[in-house]
């Protein structure tokens, strides 16, 4: 890309980040940098069961002078299980300092909670996309823990959560959600089982793709997508296959930042547009979802940027110099889906539940997000319709 003088690029990430095995020893440096002596933590009754969040807290011990503990976080968190973790953190009126340790609903839950319980309201009042929605004036200070190589929300500006109500995945976007602290640790993802392993693995790769290919992309985000893309298709397989291969771990945690870092500065396309309705109607988990719609929408946005496709395609180990475009598509359509195949995931959409005559539904959800973003390709109802068919 060549820079006219016009083009300024903004990046935006976590203030510091540790990264490495055993970095959540950092965790006491990081509590002392914010003068912090009342400690909350949210994560879930998963991560307590696996064992990590007693070392965490005796590590702290040593800080801290009090630690509270929010533990009933869910997947997917719905608006009602928000509510749960804010009145526990109001409760807990002197906490000067929030840690999430967990997965990305983990960390969404506690960027909700962070939100409503320093600004008031209702976390529906903070939705991207609504006229007039309440700012975020002040957050405790945020140290994030991800457990799962896969949302990297530690380094992204959303907040994501679901209105059952009317069946939506929606969420808060504001720069001061970004963790103000990373904490990047391969042996905390150690107890990950190969199927959670596999769809958090395709969550990031589904983010380093779209952001890639984006048209808000820049020199930087490209940087970070290519660099997490290729990790990814080095280190994803292995990681399933053996979840005590530590250098597998430690690129897919890798790898998750940047690609979180990538679509946090850039922007995502309709893979997330058409995951997301999915996942607010059925609260299917958003990295198979992704993994469902990948393939269908690369194919459909591969003539946009065929240079980035081809790129892309490289990245995965596949050959596709002497190929013409719709060969190229197809051998990388092939590839992605060979991926989820191999690694078990859900093929169609009818596995995981979905019905047919929800299709138009979802389509009217998805629509309204699709062309907002930064897909290289303008999209229409109806062939969100086809995609969405395609995949079933």
């Amino acid at each position: 890309m060549t820079l006219m003088n016009e083009d300024v690029f903004k990046l935006l990430t976590p203030k510091k980040t540790y990264f490495g095995i055993g970095a959540v020893k950092e965790v006491r440096e990081a509590v002392k940098d914010f003068n912090s002596s009342d400690v909350f933590i949210i994560t879930d009754k998963g991560v307590i069961d696996a064992g990590l969040v007693a070392p965490l807290t005796k590590k702290l011990s040593s800080t801290a002078t009090k630690i509270s503990i929010f533990d009933e976080t869910e997947p997917e968190p719905r608006v009602e299980s928000i509510e749960r973790a804010v009145e526990t953190l109001e409760k807990a009126e002197d906490a000067d300092l929030l840690i999430a340790m967990g997965g990305g609903s983990v960390m969404d839950t506690a960027k909700c909670a962070n939100i409503v319980a320093m600004n008031g309201g209702s976390i529906l009042d903070y939705e991207d996309g609504i006229e007039n929605p309440r700012p975020i004036r002040r957050l405790l200070p945020f140290i994030a823990i991800p457990t799962t190589a896969g949302t990297g929300s530690e380094a992204t500006i959303w907040a994501v959560f679901t209105d059952t109500k009317r069946k939506l995945k929606t969420g808060a976007a504001d720069p001061k959600l970004i963790a103000d602290v990373a904490i990047l640790d391969p042996n905390v993802t150690r107890t990950m089982p190969p199927n959670l392993t596999a769809a958090t693995g395709m969550d990031a790769l589904t983010h380093a793709i779209e952001a890639y290919v984006s048209t808000y992309a820049n020199p930087v985000t490209d940087a970070f997508s290519v660099q997490a893309i290729k990790l990814i298709a080095q280190n994803l397989r292995p990681a399933v296959k053996d979840g005590e291969n530590m250098e597998a771990r430690t690129n897919m945690i890798l790898a998750s930042f940047m690609a979180g870092s990538a679509f946090s500065n850039s922007s995502l396309g309709i893979v997330h547009a058409m995951a997301e309705a999915i996942g607010g109607f059925y609260r299917i988990p958003h990295g198979i979802t992704n993994a469902l719609m990948l393939p269908h929408v690369m194919e459909f946005n591969f003539k946009s940027n065929v240079e980035k496709f081809a790129k892309i395609a490289e990245l995965m180990g596949e050959d596709v110099k002497n190929l013409d475009v719709n060969q190229a598509s197809k051998k990388l359509v092939s590839a992605m889906k060979e991926l989820s195949k191999g690694m078990k995931l859900p093929q169609t959409l009818r596995e995981v539940g979905l019905k047919r005559e929800d299709i138009l539904a979802l389509v009217e959800i998805a629509y309204k997000w699709a062309n907002e973003e930064g897909n290289p390709r303008e999209v229409s109802e109806e062939q969100l319709r086809e995609l969405y068919e395609k995949a079933y």
